[in-house]
């Protein structure tokens, strides 16, 4: 009787627990992209480039700006006045950031710009111009799941 008690667990409880796992992954990309689109809305609303800031080894996601006098700074949240960060791997455990191809066609670490009309470009460490993407810039999340930044449309999906 207890083994059949414990198969009939067993049987309900493992795909539940796969459910979740699915249902993280799927949250995490929702959030890169909504990151991605908050980046862009804020280059928009303030008519000066911002940036989302890709760290591979921390795994995190941060607003950045350019300040003329200190470089490229965090931004921070008018609500709580902390840096704008998602920390994806503290967030969604077994989900990390797994790549970046930038739209210049570099990878690893680096920051994905949008300027006043959205257009997606690349700048240097110091914040100054280096040129429009003209490949789209892909995160990809230890899942699987892929955020692509269309090149010259910025359309994320």
């Amino acid at each position: 009787m207890v083994v059949v008690i414990m198969s009939i667990v067993a049987v309900t409880v493992i795909p539940a627990v796969d459910n979740v796992r699915v249902m993280r992954a799927g949250a995490a990309h929702d959030d890169v992209a909504r990151l991605l689109e908050v980046t862009k809305a804020r280059a928009m609303a303030s008519g000066s480039p911002v940036g989302l800031r890709v760290d591979l080894a921390d795994s995190t996601l941060t607003l950045v700006e350019v300040d003329p006098s200190a470089g490229i700074t965090n931004l921070a949240d008018p609500l709580t006045g902390a840096d704008r960060i998602l920390r994806v791997r503290e967030t969604y455990s077994d989900v990390s950031i797994a790549s970046l191809i930038n739209g210049d066609g570099d990878s690893g670490t680096g920051i994905i710009w949008f300027d006043f009309e959205s257009t997606p470009h690349t700048r240097n460490t110091d914040g100054d111009f280096a040129s429009i993407s003209d490949d789209p810039a892909i995160i990809t999340l230890s899942s699987g799941a892929t955020v692509v930044v269309h090149a010259h449309s910025g359309f994320v999906e």
